[in-house]
């Protein structure tokens, strides 16, 4: 695992962690919110932060899906992050990731697009996934293969991969490299820190899997590569990291899709973090973990682009 020096001392750590899951749990409330709550308080926890006046945010489209295009700093290069959000398919929008295509957009130097992919239950399997595929080629033809990379976290994660796995398959270009965090890419819900990580993860419970498998599937195959891919053939990917947080009960998720890389002769790297939580990059404003997973993505991707 790459570590980065932060000055934070491990109260001020612990402290932001306690309040990056408190975030979480307010977006859940009672468990008994509407799904429109639900994507209200995800898109409201997200957007607290202030965005700095050095950051871009242009809304556009890329083959008829809706698009954010966000820059931050001066030092925008020629490379360009398609990046996933996340919300288990159900939830999460391009408007409330900004600032967090932002924290990405600094520390890479490149251009972010967060593409507003169509959710379920209004737009169920394949929908998302036809869409990211769509931009992802889109956005090569635009900038270059080399210059490209795709990432994303929770359900953008693994539908980063989904995503991959249909673009090889179909015989389209690929980016240059891939990076994901906390990915959910099982919907079939066998990983084995569902059940070892059910204590120590206060965001995504087992039964969450459930409902997001039945709202986003409908009675499609659980076990469906492109809808869970830690059941694909990940052979002929560009390089990949994967980070997920050693209490998450998606960590097994990361785990698998490593191990399924490595016997293809493929490259990938598995980053576990203690001390976090799931998706903790999203909370660079406060977390130091945020931050320090953040500029491990950058690292990792500046050294596989031009």
């Amino acid at each position: 695992m790459t570590h980065v020096d932060n000055p934070a001392t491990e109260l001020d750590r612990a402290e932001a962690l306690n309040r990056a899951r408190t975030s979480f749990a307010s977006v859940f409330g009672d468990g008994r919110l509407s799904l429109a709550q639900l994507r209200g308080n995800l898109d409201a926890m997200m957007l607290e932060p202030a965005l700095a006046e050095d950051v871009s945010v242009i809304e556009s489209t890329i083959e008829g899906v809706p698009v954010l295009r966000v820059s931050a700093g001066t030092g925008i290069g020629d490379d360009v992050l398609v990046w996933l959000h996340g919300g288990g398919y159900v939830m999460g929008s391009a408007h409330g990731y900004r600032h967090a295509a932002a924290a990405l957009s600094r520390a890479m130097g490149a251009v972010v697009i967060v593409p507003d992919y169509r959710l379920a239950p209004e737009f169920p399997f394949p929908a998302a996934l036809d869409d990211a595929t769509r931009i992802l080629g889109a956005v090569i033809a635009e900038f270059g293969a080399e210059h490209t990379v795709l990432g994303g976290d929770s359900a953008g994660g693994g539908l980063t991969v989904a995503t991959l796995i249909a673009s090889r398959d179909s015989g389209s270009p690929l980016p240059a490299a891939a990076a994901v965090v906390s990915p959910l890419a099982d919907f079939t819900v066998s990983g084995v820190t569902v059940v070892t990580n059910r204590a120590t993860d206060p965001v995504i419970t087992e039964r969450d899997l459930g409902l997001l498998a039945a709202t986003y599937l409908q009675g499609h195959d659980r076990s469906d590569p492109l809808a869970s891919p830690v059941f694909g053939d990940l052979a002929g990917l560009p390089p990949m990291l994967l980070l997920a947080s050693d209490s998450e009960i998606l960590l097994h998720d990361a785990v698998r899709i490593h191990e399924a890389v490595q016997p293809t002769g493929g490259s990938s790297t598995l980053s576990v973090h203690p001390d976090t939580c799931h998706a903790w990059t999203l909370f660079t404003d406060f977390l130091p973990q945020a931050r320090e997973g953040v500029a491990e993505i950058a690292g990792f991707l500046r050294k596989v682009l031009p």
